[in-house]
């Protein structure tokens, strides 16, 4: 069976990868959501297993992927 944090940061990084991004949402298990607009909004270390989050006022979140319980794609403009 496949580790979960493996999943969900390989799931992550793909969705960053993209070659055209789609915004997407991060939901945690704690009720949390926090929306990515850009690739330069996400940072995942993958020896840490940790997700970075850059908000547009300079602070920064720190995820550990156990608590993501969900990835959602944000309807486009329009």
């Amino acid at each position: 069976m496949p580790d979960p944090t493996t999943t969900i940061v390989t799931e992550i990084m793909a969705r960053l990868d993209e070659r055209e991004f789609q915004p997407f949402a991060i939901m945690l298990s704690d009720g949390a959501r926090y929306e990515i607009p850009t690739r330069d909004h996400c940072t995942v270390t993958r020896l840490l297993r940790r997700i970075e989050l850059e908000h547009d006022n300079g602070s920064i979140t720190h995820i550990n992927p156990l608590h993501i319980t969900k990835l959602e794609l944000r309807k486009p403009a329009g």
